[in-house]
Order: structure tokens, then sequence, then C-alpha cells
């Protein structure tokens, strides 16, 4: 007996089952990741991500649009408003509460883990030190900064504000961008290695930078799927922001931010007051392979041994992250890739400790 043909209407219905099968799973997948995410609220709001991340610096961090810097590329606005964060007349992230200024303030600058995202303003670690310390802590985190970017920020505040301490923040993530000239679709400044007599200094490039006529554009798929948390959970996991939500241009060979990073110590090192220099991991590091956790602490342990090396203070806060996490949970200290409150009170703690342990601030009033 042969064996009877399947019709094209059947292999059409087959088609159509599989494809309706593969849209209801990724729309519960969809949903599930929302509600882990934001909660029911998730269901509810559906903004593009990958415009916030270009936008803001990252989720949570919702209307705070940068603004053009010549030296730096982009920079906070003033006084803005917005469900992410607070910025007052500076630029700073607003404290609840704030401390009347009394005598040099502490400075903390870096990017988007000093500023907070993903948290509120009195949830922010600057904004715990404050409280810890009894004195105004001005929180000058910028979203997305590289360390070339931190840098020169904190030498233009430095000479402003004349701060009694300064405590510089940065990622492994931070240390790579050095490499680039253009990073989240944005010109931004770098510096040269080998453009100075000698190779042993730094040239500056890429300023003054030109204001853009208008904001950068996000790559078709971003535009597409960009409002999709599945998506940015998979981009996330995978590592492939670049071409997905931006584009980024490479200026310096890879490895040359390290050598970068080291250099720009000795800049530090000249604002003639105490600096700590401070590694914070994210939650993509602590759920990352063996092989990638081992390339950020090797980005990591090379600032901070150069900064130790220039009279710096270097602190990592890998270990105490970490034993943390084991007794406590990822999700108590993270939310998304940044700290949770809990996360940035364990910061301010861990700072708080080091400045007086090394008498380099008074101690606070009683309340």
């Amino acid at each position: 007996m042969s064996a009877s043909k399947s019709r094209p209407g059947d292999w059409a219905g087959r088609i159509a089952l599989i494809v309706a099968s593969i849209v209801i799973s990724l729309a519960l997948l969809e949903v599930a990741c929302r509600l882990l995410r934001s909660g029911p609220e998730g269901l509810v709001h559906w903004p593009n991500l990958a415009w916030n991340l270009m936008k803001d610096g990252g989720p949570g961090a919702n209307s705070c649009s940068y603004v053009h810097d010549d030296l730096l590329g982009w920079a906070s606005p003033s006084n803005c408003v917005s469900p992410g964060y607070n910025l007052d007349a500076n630029g700073f992230r607003r404290v609840p509460g704030s401390l009347a200024p009394a005598g040099a303030p502490v400075l903390a600058t870096g990017a988007s883990f000093t500023l907070g995202i993903e948290v509120a303003d009195g949830e922010t670690w600057p904004a715990y030190l404050e409280g810890e310390l009894g004195r105004p802590v001005i929180n000058a985190g910028v979203g997305a900064y590289s360390i070339d970017q931190t840098v020169l920020n904190t030498e233009r505040l430095a000479a402003k504000l004349k701060p009694a301490v300064i405590i510089v923040s940065f990622a492994p993530g931070d240390v790579w961008r050095n490499e680039l000239s253009v990073a989240y679709s944005r010109q931004k400044p770098y510096f040269d290695p080998s453009g100075s007599p000698g190779g042993s200094g730094l040239a500056l490039r890429n300023v003054p930078i030109a204001k853009p006529a208008s904001a950068p554009p996000l790559p078709p798929l971003a535009r597409l799927f960009g409002w999709s948390v599945l998506a940015d959970e998979v981009v996330e996991r995978l590592g492939i922001r670049n071409g997905w939500y931006y584009n980024e241009v490479r200026a310096l060979p890879l490895g040359a931010g390290d050598t970068v990073s080291c250099r720009l110590m000795s800049r530090l090192a000249k604002l003639g007051v105490p600096v700590i220099v401070m590694a914070q991991y994210g939650l993509g590091h602590w759920r990352g392979d063996t092989g990638y956790q081992g390339q950020g602490y090797q980005a990591t342990s090379g600032v901070l041994r150069c900064a130790q090396e220039a009279g710096l203070i270097a602190l990592d806060l890998a270990p105490p992250m970490k034993a943390a996490i084991d007794a406590r949970g990822q999700s108590a200290l993270y939310r998304g890739e940044h700290n949770s409150p809990e996360g940035n009170r364990l910061v301010a703690e861990l700072l708080a400790s080091e400045l007086m342990r090394r008498h380099l601030l008074p101690k606070p009033a009683s309340p």
C-alpha cells in the first residue's frame, strides 16, 4: 500500500500552528520577564528600553536626558525632576533632607553605580554615606562614563568645590570604554597613550566635541524591539548591546583601556586631597562565567594597583560584596544590573569604615 501524500492545506495548517506556538511562547516569556523585573507595573508601562538606555544611561532613569558637554561628550542636566531620579541646579543627584553645607564636602564621582540607577534619590550609596558621616556628600555620578570621562569630570569639580575627600567609583566596563571615541552612539573624549613624547604620558583626543544636531539615532532593531524586556534580557545575557541598542567606534586597540586607566591615576594624585578609587561590580559580573569574571578582575586589579602606586587609596568591593551575596543572595544586593538600596547601604558602610579607619574625616556628630 502506498503512503498517502499530505495536501498543501495540511502543511499550511502545520506551519500556522508552529508560528502560533512560537508567538504565544514569546508573549508568555515577555509577560514573565516583565513581572520578574518590575512586577505588575511592568504590564502597564511599555517604554522603549533601548531609548531609555541611550537617553538616560540605564533602565530606571527615564526622563533626565543628557545635555551636551564640549569636554566630556555628555553631562547631567540641571534642575531635572523625573520618575527615575532628580537633579539639582548643578546637575548633582538630589539627597532628600540633605545636610546644609558645613566645611569641605565629600565628592563622589563615577558612572551609573555612583549616580544610583534603579534606586530612589535617598537610596544611593552617596546618600547613605552622607548619613553615615554626618557631612554633605555630593553625588556627581554621570551614567555611562568611562574612567577617562570620570577623571576629567573629577578634575573640573575638584577645582570648583574644594572637597575634603574624593571617592572615584568605577566598574570593569568603565575601563574598557576608555578605548572608544564613540560610546552609546555619542562622541566622547579619549586619551592616546602613544600620543606624548616617549609614550610615557597621555594625549587627550577628540575634543572639543561638537554639539550634535539631533539625538543619537537608535539602530533599526532597537526601534522595533526596544520595548521588549525579553529582548533586553537576551541582549544583556549575550552581551550584544553594540549594534542592537547603540553603536560604538573604537579609537584604541584592545587592552589600551587598562594602560590609560593606570596613567590617569597620577592625574588624580595631583588634586591635593585624599582620593579613594573604588571598584564596583554589576550583577552581570556575578552571573558571568569564570572567564568573564576573570576579565573583570583583571581590569579592576590593574586600576587599583596603579592607584596605590600613585599614592591613592584603593578599595576593591569584590570580596565584601561576594560575602554579602553568599549570605543574602543576589536579589538582596542588586536590582537589574545595579545595586539595590541594601547593596548601596553596604557600599556606604564600607566607605565610612575606610574613611574613619584612615582618619580622613572627623567622626560624625552624635544624633
